[in-house]
């Protein structure tokens, strides 16, 4: 415990690095396992109908579902904010990009959006499957452009932020395998790979991948407006398709542990934000966002 304590104070690249020598990495994913074995008594309930949600993320990585099966209580104030902002997209030159996210002055002008991951049924999800209390990163509404470019994202990589994090990603148009789908390689199939290219971050080539995954085995998830992805982005290879016929317009809720192996954003939204919101949230959801009790 101590040792966990003290790598939580190591600036997050050199935690990351310090993670890679063989000697620590078994000290500290055994004391990782240990907050596990502790905090297990304190999981909150989740409904029955989510346990196969949280199954198919230990076993697979990934759970498919739509918005409208999950039943998510704010889900309908979710999708009326999501379809106002989407012309916002319109406004902004893509200047050749790849990929395009709205920038959160405009996305705060909906903050239902940035509520609905905080949900309290979806926190006790993310919760119960990372297995220790929950950071929320926030979300990015984000646009994939359709020029076939195999760049960023788009290709083969695993993140890097924790042990466990999950993304959610909800589709807001309907998506073809032409269209730039979530694509990814299930857990079992990960972790051998992971083992066999010495993974230690970065993005890989399809050829690479190909050796020793064959293409029958990457899965794309295809889906019509509403479509609801959930996945272990640090325990599954994945990639953003590029898309070839049509954008791919989405939102990704992002949630790691309190206490991540490394962050690339302090806060899921700035102070004056935060502030401006903090009345419509419980202390729970509070903790959530500033990742310890206020």
């Amino acid at each position: 415990m101590a040792n966990l304590e003290k790598l939580k104070r190591i600036p997050y690249k050199i935690k990351r690095n310090f993670l890679q020598l063989p000697v620590l990495k078994l000290v500290f994913e055994r004391a990782y396992e240990q907050e596990l074995n502790k905090y297990v008594g304190y999981l909150p309930k989740i409904y029955p109908e989510d346990e196969n949600l949280i199954k198919s993320l230990h076993h697979e990585g990934v759970f498919l579902s739509s918005l409208q099966n999950l039943g998510i209580r704010s889900t309908s104030s979710l999708i009326v904010s999501a379809k106002k902002l989407l012309p916002e997209f319109l406004a902004f030159s893509t200047n050749n990009q790849c990929s395009f996210t709205l920038p959160s002055s405009i996305l705060m002008k909906y903050p239902e959006i940035f509520l609905w991951g905080l949900e309290e049924r979806i926190i006790n999800i993310v919760e119960n499957y990372i297995g220790l209390p929950v950071l929320y990163h926030g979300v990015d509404f984000r646009r994939e452009i359709a020029n076939e470019k195999l760049a960023d994202v788009r290709q083969w990589h695993l993140d890097v932020e924790d042990y466990r994090m999950v993304k959610i990603i909800v589709y807001l148009n309907d998506v073809s395998i032409k269209g730039g789908p979530f694509e990814y390689i299930s857990k079992t199939l990960t972790s051998a790979l992971r083992q066999n290219i010495k993974y230690s971050g970065g993005f890989i080539p399809d050829q690479i991948i190909e050796d020793f995954v064959p293409r029958s085995d990457w899965k794309p998830c295809i889906g019509d407006c509403g479509t609801i992805i959930f996945s272990d982005t640090c325990n599954v290879f994945h990639r953003a398709k590029p898309p070839v016929e049509s954008d791919r317009f989405s939102m990704t809720f992002a949630y790691t542990s309190r206490q991540p192996i490394t962050m690339f954003s302090k806060s899921a939204l700035p102070m004056d934000e935060l502030r401006r919101i903090s009345s419509r949230l419980s202390r729970r959801q509070r903790e959530c966002i500033l990742g310890f009790s206020d």
